[in-house]
């Protein structure tokens, strides 16, 4: 939690300066080697590649927004969750609008969607156009910071999970073991092991490995997504106790994130472009499945659970 404290510190920072410095350029308040600033309203075509493309990209920006279900991970490591919680939450909605909505819009408003350079960041670009050319080294070292948070983060919710699952009898027990600082500490080894594994794929294969693992992640994230919405509209209404936090616009908002979700879900897996990355990820889903089968048949009746405590 230090560590992530530090990484997302650092990046605040410099979005923060991103934004002050693209709204000084976009209103004249700051000379720029841009020659004009009307991007924004010059555009042909609201969608000018079609809607697949929309859908198709919808992957790279639910991969950059995984991790926000890690809240729900925190409930049982968080003191007086139910006051707590609901403010972190809607916290997040405010940040997504500062932090992620608004850079894009400069960003927008200062370069042609179709001149923005594939190979080099866009806000680099940005930086550039204010005469900032050492941006590139900066922004590198902010690229790495961000990577680390995202591994950080993710060790954090891939070892809480394996914890969980293992506590509920889904994956060995030796998993669910903590140390004495109530570390999973065998949770965190596996986790560990696979972050490694993902690390040597692409020292080997470079060119290819990044859009694989790229996709893995995405897919996980849009499945565990879908699971949440339908979760949500499944249960939410069964409740015996009408919950502290107010969800707004259920179910319609609910059920219009999941099909969404389920478009882009769809678009991803026809895609040609992901058709490894999708035969990898709908196997790994069907053998879970009929593991579960199975493991579900080996579960103790009532009658065997009462012999075995008499």
């Amino acid at each position: 939690g230090e560590i992530e404290f530090w990484f997302a510190g650092i990046k605040i920072f410099v979005i923060i300066a991103f934004i002050l410095l693209g709204i000084a350029i976009l209103f004249g308040i700051m000379p720029s080697n841009n020659s004009s600033s009307y991007y924004l309203h010059n555009y042909s075509d609201f969608v000018p590649n079609g809607w697949k493309a929309v859908f198709s990209t919808l992957l790279v920006v639910i991969f950059s927004y995984g991790g926000s279900e890690l809240i729900g991970l925190t409930i049982t490591e968080t003191k007086d969750a139910e006051k707590v919680l609901p403010g972190v939450v809607k916290g997040v909605m405010w940040r997504v609008v500062l932090f992620y909505t608004l850079p894009i819009f400069i960003i927008c408003g200062l370069i042609p969607w179709d001149k923005i350079d594939a190979n080099a960041s866009p806000f680099v670009q940005v930086f550039e156009t204010a005469g900032l050319q050492g941006a590139s080294h900066v922004m590198n070292f902010i690229l790495l910071t961000a990577v680390l948070s995202a591994a950080n983060s993710g060790i954090y919710g891939c070892t809480r999970m394996l914890h969980s699952l293992s506590q509920s009898g889904d994956a060995p027990k030796s998993l669910s073991y903590v140390n004495k600082q109530g570390v999973p500490v065998y949770s965190l080894a596996f986790s560990v092991l696979f972050l490694l594994l993902g690390t040597y794929l692409v020292y080997l294969y470079p060119e290819k490995a990044f859009s694989y693992l790229l996709a893995i992640p995405g897919f996980t994230v849009s499945l565990i997504w879908i699971s949440i919405c339908l979760a949500q509209l499944k249960l939410r209404p069964q409740y015996k106790e009408k919950p502290y936090f107010k969800l707004w616009g259920f179910p319609y908002l609910t059920l219009f994130a999941a099909c969404t979700l389920i478009i882009s879900f769809i678009v991803f897996l026809i895609d040609s472009a992901n058709r490894l990355s999708s035969i990898v990820c709908v196997a790994f889903v069907l053998v879970m499945v009929i593991l579960s089968f199975f493991k579900r048949n080996t579960k103790p009746t009532s009658l065997e659970v009462t012999n075995d405590t008499n």
